[in-house]
C-alpha cells in the first residue's frame, strides 16, 4: 500500500520538477542573440572591447530582466501551490458497506519541491471516519489498510488535488459532509492450501503437451496440460495459439479478485485461445486466471501468464486445496501446507 502511494507521490513531484526546470532553463531570444554575438565577435587578448554598440556579454537587456522576473514569479507560484492548506475527510467501509473501525490510514502530502513530501498516519474511529487538517500540499495521497482485510486497488487508496486541478489520477477534495469513501474486503475463513509459484517454465512451440503438477509446481507430470503452437516469431506480430486442459477434470475461468470458491459445475475439459497476428485482441503476453477441478475431486485456482515468442515460456502460480471435495480456495499464508 505505502509503496503504491509513494509511486503516485514521486510521479507527481517529478512532473512539477520537470515543468519548473524547463521554464527556468529556457533561454530567451535576447540570451540566444547575446550568445551568438559574443561567440562571433571574439576580441583579441591585447585589445579592449568596444562599447560603442551599447551591448556587451555582461549587459542585461530589458527582455532578460523580464525573463528573470517571470522565472521568479513561476517559482513563487509553485511554492504557493505546495503550501495550499489541506483539510481532508474520509470513511472506511467493507464490501457490505459496514464501517471499519481502527483501520490504519497513511497520508502523503506533496509539500516540498526539492525533497520527499511529508508523511502522516491516522486511524479510523468506531464509525470508520477519519480526518486530517492543519497540513499543506499540492496533492494528498491517502491509503487505508487493516489486518484481516484485503486491499482493493483503486478503492483502498486515492490521490486528491488541492493546489492543482483534478484529473484522471487526482480527485476533487472531499468535504466533512461528503467524505471520501475507501473500501476494504473482509477476509473469509481460509483452508490450508498448497501454494506454488513456479517461476518461468519453458513450453514447446510446436504443440507438444507439457504437464504441470499442482502439488510441486514442477513440469513433466501433473494434472494441468499446456500446449502452444507458434509460427514464425521473427516478426513483431505472429500467429500463435494455446490450449489448457485437465484430462479427467476441467477448467473454469475465474473472473473476480475475491472469487475464492471454486464452482461446483460448468467446467470445460479444455480451454483454447487463438492469437492471429491481425487481431485487435492480439497479445504475446496474455494473463488469465482459472479454477481447476482435478480427477480425484480436489480443486485449485491458478494464474498463468504466457510469454510467447522465440523463447516460449509461462509464469504459473497456483493454490490447491488438498482436501478432496473442498471448494474453498481462500488463502492464508499462516496456514500454508508445506510440501517436501
Amino acid at each position: 500500500m505505502r509503496f503504491r502511494i509513494g509511486i503516485v507521490a514521486v510521479a507527481l513531484l517529478i512532473v512539477v520538477a520537470i515543468l519548473l526546470l524547463a521554464w527556468l532553463q529556457k533561454p530567451s531570444e535576447t540570451s540566444r542573440w547575446q550568445i551568438r554575438t559574443t561567440s562571433a565577435s571574439v576580441t583579441p587578448a591585447n585589445s579592449f572591447p568596444s562599447t560603442s554598440h551599447g551591448i556587451t556579454a555582461n549587459s542585461a537587456s530589458p527582455t532578460a530582466r523580464r525573463d528573470e522576473v517571470h522565472r521568479r514569479e513561476a517559482v513563487a507560484k509553485i511554492i504557493t501551490v505546495l503550501a495550499t492548506p489541506i483539510e481532508f475527510y474520509g470513511k472506511v467501509v467493507d464490501q457490505n458497506g459496514e464501517p471499519v473501525p481502527d483501520a490504519n490510514v497513511d497520508y502523503g502530502a506533496i509539500d516540498r519541491f526539492d525533497s520527499n513530501g511529508s508523511n502522516y498516519q491516522g486511524r479510523s474511529d468506531q464509525d470508520g471516519n477519519f480526518s486530517i487538517k492543519g497540513i499543506k500540499g499540492a496533492v494528498l495521497t491517502v491509503g487505508v489498510q487493516k489486518e484481516g482485510y484485503y486491499n482493493i486497488h483503486g478503492k483502498s487508496d486515492a490521490a486528491f488535488a488541492y493546489g492543482v486541478g483534478p484529473d484522471a489520477t487526482r480527485k476533487e477534495p472531499p468535504t466533512k459532509d461528503n467524505p471520501a469513501v475507501f473500501l476494504l474486503q473482509k477476509r473469509g475463513s481460509a483452508d490450508a492450501l498448497i501454494q506454488i509459484d513456479s517461476g518461468q517454465i519453458d513450453i514447446p512451440r510446436t504443440g507438444e503437451p507439457l504437464s504441470i503438477d499442482f502439488v510441486t509446481g514442477k513440469p513433466g507430470c501433473g494434472d494441468l496440460q499446456v500446449e502452444t503452437w507458434i509460427r514464425d516469431s521473427s516478426e513483431r506480430r505472429f500467429d500463435w495459439r494455446y490450449r489448457l486442459s485437465v484430462p479427467g477434470g476441467g477448467l473454469a475461468e475465474r473472473k473476480g479478485q475475491f472469487d475464492f470458491e471454486a464452482p461446483a459445475d460448468s467446467y470445460q475439459t479444455s480451454i483454447e485461445a487463438n492469437m492471429p497476428a491481425n487481431s485487435d485482441q492480439w497479445s504475446a503476453r496474455p494473463s488469465k486466471d482459472y479454477f481447476a477441478k482435478l480427477p480425484d475431486g480436489r480443486y485449485a485456482r491458478f494464474s498463468i501468464k504466457f510469454y510467447a515468442g522465440h523463447r516460449n515460456f509461462i509464469v504459473f502460480e497456483s493454490y490447491l486445496n488438498p482436501r478432496p471435495g473442498s471448494r474453498n480456495l481462500e488463502f492464508d499464508p499462516q496456514k500454508t501446507v508445506k510440501v517436501r
